[in-house]
Parts: structure tokens; C-alpha cells; sequence
């Protein structure tokens, strides 16, 4: 892919310095960071702090605080996502209840948090405007309603397709909606004020696989950061910085850039590391589309594996998270995350009633 690149930068006159690379990998491979104290480091992490005593941590986090768990905390805590590439997460929960459990709680978490309306008895006193997506499943939407009216006690609900949410927000009767998230991408289009239905996709790519092949990128050129790992909360939020900083479609300054960047760990002092890229960031977003064909058997194979899959099937990304006592558990969090604490792995010592074995 680096040298078709090349190839067109040439093609279009575009200078293309012939040891570039060489350049890069050995600045990596030789520069040492720089250690800060944490009280010298003026954007520090303010990490979400814990009981001393683990039986008194929360049963679940919900929110922006969850992403700032520090990694070895007591009680540990484990990551769950209830909708992952636009759909319900069938495959990694084991029970309908607790994966619809985790996709309401992280609402009405962020209805007390977010809007700021802690009392849920005051919640009656409005009304509710829930976008469901382009492709949403019948099925689903009747028991957000039933959720919204019975349990959080909302005098009206109405639902807005995401796209003629956002047609409408801009002030346009007719548009094609282009949706690049996280996890995929959804495109459609819209005219007069509906979504016409043959125009629908959903693609099952998004900005987390250009982070992925953003980062490996960097490694392959010897990143001198050489123990990121994307499954560590902090190097996920590192990588995701550097996208933003550095991926561009444009290639007119495609050059050798110096850059610096800190990591900032739980416990540890923070380190200061001066890197250079090349390409890395225009090639990042060219991703190809055949990992994503390759791996689509796999997301289609566990949909519906709890219910059966709806004949009007249309289908909607948020998080959840559990905490383990135990030593063998993991830890990982995430902007709208739900975390409940439990033994491993033979009970639970929730609040709530007991869910399965995750």
C-alpha cells in the first residue's frame, strides 16, 4: 500500500524523498523518553478514585469517569458493550436481560448525569425524542418505549430515524447522511422528509479501524513507544489523540514531522516521547474494506441468537462494564460504560438482581 502510494504521489508531481523511511525507523529506535514528575505535568490525569475498601466500590460506573479507572484498581473492572457495530451485542452476552439491563441502565445513568436530572420522579414532567437508527429492529424499539413510559415514566415518547433527525436539525427536506462513528459507518438517503428504505447501508467500519491501522503503522516504523498496546484504556486514548492530531486525507505536506506525545499510566510518572512519522497518517484512513468483508460472517453469524430476527429486520453504540473482585479478571472502560462488581466465578454480589455468568 506504501508503495502504490508512492507511486501516485509521483504520478500527481508530488516530491517523495527516497530515504524517508529510513529516516523515520531510526530516530525511533534511538531516542529515549523524557520522565516528568507528575506535579511538573500541567495536563495530568485525573484518575476516578476508589474506596480503600474494595467492598465499599460502586457496583457500576457509568460515563467519561469509567475510561479513567486506573488499570490494577481494587475491586477490578470488567468491560461490557451492550451495541457494538450498530447493533445489539448478542455475541458477547450470554442472556437477552442482561444485555437489554446494560443498554437501559447506561440511559438512564446518563439522563441523571448528562442532563442533570437526578430524581427520577421528576422525570414525569417530560416528554421524550429517542432517534433509533436507519436500520433499527422492530422488535427492539417497542421495548425502549415500553422502558421509556413504564419504568422512567416519560409522558410522551416519539421516535426520529437518525437521519431524518439530522435533515431536519440542518434545515433540509432532501440530503444523503453520511454517519462515520466509531464502529461503522451508515449511509442514507433522504427526500421529503423520509428515509427512503432501498438506500439504507451500514458498514461495519469506522474510526476505531483507523486507529488500529494507524497505530500498527507506527509500530512497524518502530515507534518508540514500544509497549502501546490498544487493549490498555490509556494507550486506546493515546492512539485516538494521535489520529486526531495526524491522519488527513490530504497529502500535499506529506512529509518527515518531528512530534511529541505523553503517556500518562496510573501510578507512574509521565513520559515524554519525541517521535517521527512520514505517511502514516494519510495512509491510515485509506484502510481497505477487506478485513471488514472478511469479518462480517462472524458479526451476522450471532445476530439474533435470542430472539429470532425480526421480518422488518432495520437495526442502532454505547458501553457497559463489570468490576471482579478477583485477580484474574480485567479491567477496561469506556465513555458510556456500566460497571458492576462481583465474585469470581461462582456468585455475584450485585445490588441488583443477580445476572448470569459473563
Amino acid at each position: 500500500m506504501a508503495q502504490d502510494y508512492k507511486v501516485s504521489r509521483r504520478a500527481n508531481k508530488r516530491r517523495v524523498l527516497p530515504n524517508s523511511r529510513e529516516l523515520v525507523t531510526k530516530w525511533n529506535s534511538t531516542t529515549p523518553p523524557e520522565t516528568i514528575s507528575e506535579h511538573s505535568d500541567p495536563m495530568r490525569i485525573d484518575w476516578t478514585e476508589l474506596p480503600a475498601n474494595p467492598n465499599a466500590a460502586p457496583d457500576y460506573i457509568v460515563g467519561a469517569a469509567a475510561l479513567r479507572i486506573p488499570e490494577q484498581s481494587k475491586p477490578r473492572y470488567r468491560l461490557h458493550w451492550p451495541i457494538r457495530h450498530g447493533w445489539l451485542n448478542e455475541r458477547d452476552y450470554q442472556n437477552r436481560s442482561v444485555l437489554e439491563g446494560d443498554f437501559f441502565l447506561i440511559i438512564e445513568q446518563s439522563i441523571k448525569t448528562e442532563l442533570e436530572i437526578p430524581l427520577k420522579k421528576d422525570w414525569t414532567q417530560y416528554s421524550c425524542v429517542f432517534i433509533v437508527p436507519d436500520l433499527y429492529e422492530k422488535v427492539m424499539v417497542g421495548k425502549v418505549l415500553e422502558q421509556l413510559i413504564r419504568n422512567f415514566g416519560f409522558q410522551r415518547v416519539c421516535f426520529l430515524q437518525e437521519s431524518t433527525a439530522a435533515t431536519f436539525g440542518a434545515g433540509f427536506g432532501t440530503a444523503c447522511i453520511v454517519d462515520i462513528g466509531a464502529q461503522k459507518t451508515s449511509i442514507s438517503c433522504v427526500e421529503d422528509g423520509m428515509v427512503m428504505e432501498e438506500s439504507r447501508i451500514n458498514l461495519k467500519m469506522g474510526g476505531y479501524d483507523v486507529t488500529e491501522t494507524f497505530a500498527k503503522m507506527m509500530l512497524f516504523d518502530r515507534f518508540n513507544y514500544s509497549d502501546f498496546n490498544l487493549m490498555r484504556r490509556h494507550d486506546f486514548l493515546l492512539a485516538e489523540e494521535l489520529k486526531e492530531r495526524f491522519t488527513t486525507m490530504s497529502d500535499e505536506n506529506v512529509s518527515v514531522q518531528l512530534f511529541d506525545f505523553h503517556v500518562r499510566a496510573f501510578g507512574q510518572k509521565t513520559r515524554k516521547h519525541s517521535s517521527k512519522i512520514y505517511d502514516e497518517g494519510t495512509l491510515a484512513p485509506m484502510v481497505r474494506l477487506e478485513h471488514v468483508s472478511n469479518r462480517w460472517s462472524q458479526l451476522t453469524d450471532s445476530r439474533a441468537t435470542f430472539d429470532p430476527r425480526s421480518s422488518t429486520m432495520r437495526t442502532s453504540s454505547t458501553v457497559a462494564a463489570r468490576s471482579s473482585r478477583a485477580p484474574s479478571t480485567y479491567t477496561m472502560a469506556t465513555p458510556t460504560t456500566r460497571c458492576q462488581k462481583h465474585k469470581w466465578p461462582s456468585s455475584y454480589t450485585s445490588k441488583k438482581p443477580s445476572p448470569p455468568q459473563s
